[in-house]
């Protein structure tokens, strides 16, 4: 914050600012630092940064930084060609959605305040561009589907050009006085573009490549259990199978799904067992996804869709391995145990918090029912 004060202080200076404004620049970044700042760690003390970015305090900083210094860079460009759409995301990605409005806005408001052909309308420009941004790259998953955003942010970048700037010229509407907005539109996407194959090498597949690594059934501590408790350890592994099927039909996170479907049952028996020791999704490092769930899942709060999908998938398991051991040679009416075990859950409010539909509850009903030859493979 120091750095940044004092680059505010010589780049003000170095304009030739008189020594009120150059104080007043200069205390308002080092306040907004401070403020973005506190954001960051407390942000990442509650968990609420997004993807895997408590980890990497550093990555932050540095990325920050380095729009700060795109921010000074963009006083010697055409106020209309401004890139914040892209810095706002950038900022965004690498923490959460507010403190990379928080920051991105300092940044535009040193920019509007060194620049000597700007007004207050081309920070209310920039900003609602960055707000698009962040709010249409919010939640990225691992698929990676990033055309939809692209195009809307554009879109709304370029509408929001004419709206501001380009209504305001003193001449007919023609593809001349277009280039500018264009062109704005056009840096922004080759930024985010950039930003985007930047960050799934730096975040994305690290995190797919974790959860390739944690559902791997080879993994070293489904091993170890294969070889402690082979019961648990099959249980474990049907379990995981059809909430994958399932979770994949419902389109939501399967892979944290299949993680939790997994070690929950192991990480819960751990955490009672030894308070001392770290928990498992701890000690091997699982996605923020896949903790939250095992977490929810471990304390019996079954809330989220995921969740749910665990939850029967587990009592699926259960009630099949049971009439199974009853019933040894005989014809085992599948149909009619998965409909006992979804009315027993409704009867009983067992899902009564959890943010799942009827509609939805008849597709995981559906795709339990449809498994009957794996069931009979089970015997």
């Amino acid at each position: 914050m120091l750095l940044v004060g004092i680059l505010t202080a010589v780049t003000t200076f170095y304009l030739n600012k008189p020594m009120a404004e150059i104080i007043r620049e200069t205390t308002t970044m080092m306040i907004g630092g401070m403020i973005f700042l506190f954001l960051w760690y407390q942000s990442a003390f509650s968990h609420s940064l997004q993807y895997d970015n408590q980890k990497h305090q550093i990555r932050f900083f540095g990325v920050f930084f380095v729009c700060y210094l795109l921010a000074l860079g963009m006083l010697f460009l055409p106020v209309g060609s401004w890139p914040f759409l892209a810095i706002m995301v950038l900022l965004s990605m690498f923490s959460n959605s507010f403190i990379g409005l928080t920051a991105g806005s300092t940044l535009l408001l040193l920019a509007v305040s060194l620049s000597q052909n700007t007004t207050i309308y081309h920070f209310f420009l920039y900003y609602m561009e960055g707000m698009a941004g962040i709010a249409l790259f919010r939640k990225l998953d691992l698929d990676f589907r990033v055309g939809e955003p692209l195009f809307l942010s554009a879109l709304t970048a370029f509408v929001l050009q004419t709206a501001h700037l380009v209504i305001f010229e003193n001449q007919p509407l023609n593809l001349e006085i277009l280039i500018l907005p264009l062109m704005n539109v056009f840096i922004n996407l080759v930024f985010l573009f950039l930003i985007l194959k930047f960050f799934s090498r730096l975040a994305m597949y690290h995190i797919q490549d974790k959860y390739e690594e944690i559902n791997d059934p080879e993994f070293p501590v489904l091993a170890e259990l294969k070889v402690k408790d082979k019961k648990q350890y099959f249980e474990a592994i049907h379990r995981a199978y059809l909430a994958d099927r399932v979770s994949k039909r419902l389109h939501i996170n399967d892979k944290a799904v299949k993680s939790c479907s997994y070690y929950y049952k192991m990480a819960s028996v751990a955490s009672t067992d030894d308070q001392s020791c770290l928990p498992l999704q701890e000690q091997y490092h699982f996605p923020q996804e896949a903790k939250a769930l095992m977490e929810e899942c471990i304390r019996g709060e079954y809330g989220s869709k995921e969740a749910c999908v665990v939850l029967t998938s587990n009592e699926v398991i259960k009630r099949v391995y049971r009439i199974q051991k009853e019933n040894t040679e005989g014809q085992i009416p599948y149909e009619k145990i998965i409909s006992g075990i979804f009315d027993d859950m409704m009867e009983k409010d067992i899902l009564a918090n959890c943010d799942i539909s009827i509609k939805e509850l008849r597709i995981m009903e559906k795709v339990y029912i449809e498994e009957k030859l794996y069931y009979d493979f089970l015997r």
